[in-house]
């Protein structure tokens, strides 16, 4: 889960143009200014990093880093299997 955080938080902070130390797992998209184009390019960069394809959908189901991130590494782990 850590590894996975270090990197969403990179590609995010690149594309908002931000340091990622303000990115925590409790920081809100909408404290980031962070709309909903922004975490789908995320979710697919990450895609690209781990090589599946997470379900986009729902996305407002989502409001912290880390909620967001609780369900793309649980997909993670049932995508190993």
């Amino acid at each position: 889960m850590d590894e996975l955080f270090k990197v969403a938080s990179k590609i995010l902070a690149e594309q908002l143009s931000i340091d990622p130390s303000e990115i925590t797992m409790e920081t809100t998209f909408e404290e980031l200014d962070a709309d909903s184009i922004d975490i789908v390019e995320m979710i697919m960069a990450l895609e690209d990093s781990y090589d599946v394809e997470f379900p986009e959908e729902d996305l407002e189901d989502y409001p912290t880093m880390g909620t967001l991130l609780a369900a793309l590494y649980e997909f993670l782990q049932q995508a190993k299997k």
